[in-house]
């Protein structure tokens, strides 16, 4: 009968590797499969039993169905095979059979319900019929359905789990036995069955033995027991049992070391077959007799098929069972199922928690969507405030309001469900603290947070999240974790020598310190720890260039623009191309914004700026006098007159304030003194002019020069300012009075002082003065959600001076608290307005041999 069938009864051998007598000469008898004489009848049976026909025949005994007519049930009936009736020792151990299972009372072991003889002499006995199937057709069932990365459910209902929560019970069952001192000595998946309703059977106890009694193969054909001339039992040379799963001692002969620990090796390769989806040995009954003789199976690892992961624990418990010296295995069964049904209670409690796990992170689409939505509605109540001048009254601002109070409760929404998430994924952890989906989920979170608290300089919130990723990484952040990335650079020219200089903390000040020199470009993916570097790039004929760059944790740098691979391209401007005091800032990409203790910052975000130049110094006095001189000479004096730093405070309808600058005798400007009656020094920032006024210095300059000057935008500016490593000054991140030209920085009366004054307020890339002494026009329009910013590039777009809204203004001043020196502070001024911090500094896009695709 094929192992796959569903059968009704107790079945004996019906297996491809049926239990076997191997002989010492190495010969083999499975059985003889012959019923009755040829012409023989069945005899009848007992009174009591109606015959409902043979269901099964092993190799000692036939299987028939019967009919309990006293209790009116359906029972199996098991009758000594004909031909071993005059075989004394066959005889023995079929009675035998009967004594010890009638002995084992256990849910997991066939009662025997009564015994008797048939007139022809042939014993036999009932039991309780079973419905169900053999363990070896679960196996291949579940086999069958197991997929690439695990076992599924077979087409029968059976899973993994169940399969080992039978064997579970069966151990249990053999357990029981060894309690009772009784040794089953052939456990093989053919003789155990799993019931209709879950139930686990161990079956065929034919070749059972109390331990201590002898052998059935020891007594002869009378049933007496021959012993030695040594006083010993004699030693036959006979193998009984199945070569698939028989331990070595029982292959070998070796009946002195037969014990519990070898039943525990047969119920190991019952869960290696289980495992594995094959026996532990292959082959004909001699050839897989010899087989277990020379050595242990093939790892389960090799004998798994391949990409079918198996559980670590069930693979260690099966390897100990079936180890070749008995004393180093299980001493029981039952110390062998304490470990499987640990390992149920692990795998239960598992799923358990992936299933919490799973109707948690059925919240994630959602958060995404909530998230999405929030930063949508967000878009378009910056969009309705574009059209909303900041004097305009509240009732054109509340459509607006109305939105960002939508978006907030959304993102409320979003963060109260991402909470859920995170608790879930914790609770989890509780039912099972190994749970990969939870630590992965946790790990990704915390990767993330780790990432953003790194870019945002918050160093408290990154060692909290990387003590968190190391506690729930599994290995697939272990390059975060590391904290190396990688750099790569391409330049024009291309043999251009680069120098690495680190960033590193002096007295409170970031100092790029050089480490080594990087060789000549192109460098492909140089191996660098994260941290804030600054690349010092020249060569012949070309300016040399300040490359800050960021290094993050397992990042690959290679200032590739957005939508591009990469890696850029950094074109070394030529000599002619920048004069001594003009500081090239290479195009690539920053974050802005993101300083909650900057005035009026942008929300954090990270994008694409083109490259420029900008003045070192703000516009002096001095300079400012030439281009107002200058304008006198071309018959503007009008024009310079509108243009004259003035005292006024108010708005720019309030035209007959004091002039700052006053004239000579000629008529032409010179410098006077300023609102304080201080004289003005020609090396001091230009302020007390308007936009309109900064505007026209530009157009002056551009005109002279043929470069196209302009107002820088602002966030050129804050660029400028802060490198790419997200620094709150140009200095780093500390806030100290002595680095800037700022309020505190005076003892006595503030003032603004000489535009180098401050060696500490430079930035990157060389840029002096950008969080003290004089805050600088932009030439764009102030708005709340900052510049245009199209995909992630920044768009430099400067206003037309017939505009009247607000421009913006960038950076610290004499007179204003060391906070509003922050690089990401922004305010609004209206373009009339005149203040005595406000100045202006140029800036100018490249165009000519640019680096079009450096970072």
């Amino acid at each position: 009968m094929p192992a796959e069938a569903r059968v009704y009864a107790i079945i004996m051998d019906q297996s491809p590797g049926p239990s076997v007598t191997v002989d010492a000469s190495g010969e083999t008898d499975s059985g003889v499969r012959a019923a009755l004489p040829m012409g023989a009848e069945e005899p009848p049976l007992p009174r009591r039993y109606e015959d409902l026909g043979r269901i099964a025949s092993g190799g000692a005994g036939d299987v028939r169905r019967v009919r309990d007519l006293w209790f009116g049930r359906v029972l199996a009936m098991k009758v000594l095979r004909f031909e071993h009736v005059e075989n004394t020792r066959m005889r023995a151990r079929f009675i035998s059979e009967i004594e010890l299972t009638a002995r084992l009372q256990h849910p997991g072991i066939i009662p025997v319900h009564e015994r008797g003889q048939f007139d022809d002499g042939r014993p036999w006995f009932t039991m309780q019929e079973v419905r169900g199937r053999t363990f070896d057709a679960v196996i291949a069932d579940l086999h069958g359905a197991a997929g690439p990365e695990g076992f599924g459910a077979a087409p029968s209902g059976w899973t993994f789990r169940r399969a080992v929560d039978a064997f579970a019970r069966i151990t249990q069952a053999v357990a029981y036995a060894h309690g009772e001192g009784i040794l089953h000595r052939d456990l093989k998946p053919m003789n155990l069955m799993v019931g209709e309703q879950g139930e686990a059977f161990v079956m065929d106890w034919g070749l059972a033995r109390r331990m201590g009694d002898p052998l059935p193969s020891e007594l002869d054909e009378d049933g007496v027991i021959h012993e030695s001339d040594e006083g010993g039992l004699t030693r036959h040379g006979e193998v009984l049992g199945t070569p698939a799963y028989m331990p070595p001692e029982q292959a070998g002969g070796e009946r002195d070391m037969h014990g519990k620990p070898s039943d525990v090796y047969a119920l190991g390769a019952i869960l290696y077959h289980l495992l594995a989806g094959r026996p532990p040995y292959r082959g004909s009954g001699l050839a897989v007799w010899r087989q277990v003789l020379a050595g242990p199976p093939i790892p389960l690892a090799e004998a798994a098929r391949p990409g079918l992961v198996l559980p670590r624990e069930l693979v260690a418990i099966c390897e100990r069972a079936m180890q070749r010296d008995p004393a180093a295995r299980y001493p029981d069964a039952a110390a062998l199922g304490r470990e499987v049904l640990d390992w149920l209670d692990g795998a239960r409690r598992r799923e358990q928690a992936r299933l919490a796990l799973a109707e948690a992170a059925a919240l994630l689409p959602e958060i995404a969507e909530l998230r999405a939505r929030a930063r949508d509605v967000t878009a378009h109540a910056r969009r309705l405030m574009e059209a909303v001048r900041p004097y305009d009254p509240v009732e054109l601002k509340r459509p607006a309001w109305a939105l960002e109070d939508e978006a907030s409760r959304i993102a409320e929404d979003a963060a109260l469900r991402e909470a859920a998430l995170l608790q879930a994924a914790h609770g989890a952890l509780i039912l099972d603290p190994e749970l990969p989906e939870a630590h992965d989920l946790l790990a990704d979170r915390h990767c993330a947070e780790l990432l953003a608290a790194e870019r945002a300089r918050r160093q408290e919130d990154a060692a909290r999240a990387e003590a968190m990723l190391r506690t729930h990484d599994r290995g697939r952040y272990a390059a975060i974790l590391r904290g190396d990335g990688a750099l790569s650079l391409v330049t024009d020219p291309e043999d251009a020598e680069v120098l690495l200089c680190r960033y590193a903390a002096r007295d409170r000040r970031l100092v790029a310190e050089p480490l080594r020199h990087l060789g000549r470009a192109p460098i492909r993916e140089a191996v660098l720890p994260r941290g804030s570097y600054l690349l010092v790039i020249s060569a012949p004929g070309r300016a040399e260039v300040r490359l800050p760059v960021c290094i993050e944790r397992g990042a690959h740098w290679n200032g590739a623009p957005p939508g591009e691979e990469g890696p850029g391209l950094l074109a070394l401007p030529f000599l002619h191309e920048l004069g001594p005091d003009d500081c090239f800032v290479p195009a690539g990409h920053v974050d802005i914004g993101g300083d909650p203790e900057a005035p009026d910052s942008l929300p954090g975000r990270r994008v694409w700026i083109d490259a420029f130049v900008l003045r070192r110094f703000p516009v002096t006095n001095g300079e400012y006098l030439v281009f107002l001189n200058a304008l006198l000479d071309e018959g503007r004096e009008e024009e310079a007159l509108a243009c004259v730093p003035r005292a006024a405070h108010g708005m720019a309808e309030a035209r007959d304030e004091r002039p700052l600058f006053g004239r000579d005798a000629s008529g032409r400007f010179v410098l006077s003194v300023d609102e304080a009656g201080a004289r003005l020094s020609s090396a001091w920032p230009v302020a007390s002019i308007d936009w309109h006024a900064a505007y026209s210095y530009t157009r002056w300059l551009a005109a002279r020069t043929g470069l196209p000057w302009r107002l820088p935008n602002e966030l050129e500016r804050e660029k400028a300012a802060r490198g790419v490593d997200g620094r709150a000054y140009p200095w780093g991140d500390y806030p100290d009075a002595t680095f800037a030209c700022v309020l505190e920085s005076h003892a006595g009366v503030p003032r603004r002082v000489v535009v180098d004054s401050y060696p500490a307020d430079e930035s990157p890339y060389g840029v002096r003065g950008l969080s003290g002494n004089s805050r600088d026009w932009c030439g764009n329009v102030w708005r709340r959600e900052g510049p245009a910013i199209v995909g992630e590039r920044a768009l430099v777009d400067e206003a037309s001076p017939d505009d009247p809204e607000h421009r913006a203004v960038r950076g610290g001043g004499w007179s204003s608290a060391l906070p509003f020196a922050r690089a990401a502070g922004r305010f609004g001024l209206l373009p009339g307005i005149r203040r005595a911090t406000v100045g202006l500094r140029v800036a100018r896009s490249v165009t000519n041999h640019a680096p079009t695709r450096s970072g």
